[in-house]
């Protein structure tokens, strides 16, 4: 994986051994993620982005990216999908679909996060629905048979955009070729921790463990 770490290093004119110290690992793993001989583990990436206070996309992918709108593109073309070598599972596009019909349901203009929570949690046979549950989520989704079917393309807003990034990102990040789920949940996760509006409001409504779920989540990603 191409990274910006030592770049960023050097640029808090830090050396191994003080970086290594503020991220609590040896001056040896160091020089393993500034290398490229090995990947850093997701939460250990998110601590290194945090470190720095910059994005982890601008750390650790350091190559042209696509904009968000290009992503944004992608997504409303449903059957597409097209990330590279990424795709979505075919139960991740059922929960995106299941939020674009669930906001137009609710006569939202975007496709907000609050809906694709909804969409996690509407097919009880994903990780994501069953880790939810498992966590105290306790509402029921209104389900039927044309739930799952791509029907409404509306725009997904700025934070429904973040979560799609993120989840492709950390799927990126850990060298796997789908984004599934428990993908969507954990950007979800993410963002009710820097946000602390609506997102984290409806999981508090949804009854969830928000810190068991993260807890469990990180075994399962």
């Amino acid at each position: 994986m191409k990274n910006r770490l030592k770049d960023l290093r050097q640029l808090h004119r830090w050396s191994q051994a003080d970086l290594a110290r503020e991220l609590g690992v040896s001056r040896q793993a160091v020089n393993g993620f500034e290398s490229g001989k090995f990947d850093p583990s997701l939460e250990m990436a998110f601590k290194i982005a945090d470190l720095f206070n910059v994005a982890i996309e601008d750390v650790f992918i350091y190559e042209a990216r696509n904009s968000m709108q290009t992503l944004v593109e992608r997504v409303k073309n449903f059957f597409g999908f097209d990330f590279g070598f990424e795709r979505f599972t075919e139960k991740a596009i059922n929960a995106i679909a299941f939020a674009q019909n669930e906001a137009a349901r609710l006569q939202s203009l975007q496709v907000e996060p609050e809906h694709l929570l909804a969409g996690l949690l509407a097919d009880p046979a994903t990780t994501s629905a069953q880790l939810l549950r498992a966590n105290g989520a306790t509402v029921e989704v209104i389900t039927d048979e044309h739930s799952f079917e791509s029907r409404e393309h509306l725009k997904f807003s700025p934070q429904g955009k973040f979560v799609l990034e993120l989840a492709l990102q950390i799927v990126r990040l850990q060298g796997k070729r789908t984004i599934g789920t428990e993908h969507l949940l954990w950007a979800l996760i993410r963002l009710s921790e820097t946000d602390k509006t609506t997102l984290n409001e409806l999981f508090q409504q949804y009854t969830v463990d928000l810190k068991a779920l993260s807890s469990q989540l990180i075994e399962t990603v």
